[in-house]
């Protein structure tokens, strides 16, 4: 009797000592394909991070080759509609040259007063106070402070509108 509790004892001992030799066995494999899928994963991270520079480099050079479009400047009247429609001034001689996109200078004038740049009234009349105001905003925003109100003044200004 003592002999087949022995055996039975060692046939467990046998057993069971395969069974943990089986899970280290299938716990390294799944430990070395964890290392695999990590390792994937980072040259994945890095390839999305080398294609972000690529798009951001890419977008530069389309927006330097792009025509801007205050190279037409556009004049405007003392009474234009507010829809942002600028009318055209018969007067060569004003300060209409300016305003380089589509927007009222009452809009402007709004939105340099907001800004805290302008004192004067809005009247809608593009004078000397306007553009003093813009050359203030352009200096205070880093943009070229030359007192023409294009595309990249617009952007940063009309932000004060709302």
């Amino acid at each position: 009797m003592l002999i087949r509790l022995l055996s039975v004892f060692i046939l467990a001992i046998t057993f069971s000592g395969c069974a943990t030799t089986q899970m280290k066995a299938q716990n390294d494999q799944v430990q070395s394909r964890l290392t695999d899928l990590e390792k994937s994963l980072q040259a994945k991270d890095a390839e999305i991070v080398d294609l972000q520079y690529q798009v951001k480099d890419l977008s530069s050079k389309i927006e330097a080759s792009k025509p801007a479009e205050s190279d037409q400047p556009t004049q405007v009247s003392s009474n234009p509609t507010d829809q942002g429609e600028p009318a055209k001034t018969p007067e060569a001689g004003d300060n209409s040259q300016i305003i380089r996109v589509k927007v009222s200078p009452e809009k402007i004038q709004r939105a340099l007063k907001s800004a805290g740049v302008y004192t004067g009234l809005v009247d809608g009349k593009i004078g000397a106070g306007t553009k003093e105001a813009i050359i203030e905003f352009q200096k205070s925003h880093g943009l070229k402070a030359d007192g023409v109100l294009g595309k990249k003044t617009w952007e940063e200004l009309k932000v004060y509108l709302k």
